[in-house]
């Protein structure tokens, strides 16, 4: 092997190690992508559980009325 045949397989090698890198740059940006969502749907499902233990368990039934009344008082 002479001095030119091992330039042109460093320079390949350097080329492949570029692509490498970038590659581990986009995966490292789709896991961290991942990661924070599957944050947030944990954080939903225990605020689902949440909720549901309270509605399993009220302390006390209070009922709103929604719909506003029309009439109005004479003073």
């Amino acid at each position: 092997m002479n001095l030119e045949e091992i330039q042109k397989l460093a320079l390949e090698w350097q080329e492949e190690k570029q692509k490498e890198k970038q590659r581990k740059l986009q995966a490292d940006a789709v896991s961290q992508d991942a990661t924070v969502k599957i944050n947030m749907y944990e954080g939903g499902l225990q605020f689902a559980e949440m909720l549901a233990k309270r509605i399993d368990q009220p302390k006390g039934v209070v009922e709103l009325n929604t719909k506003a009344s029309n009439k109005k008082t004479k003073s």
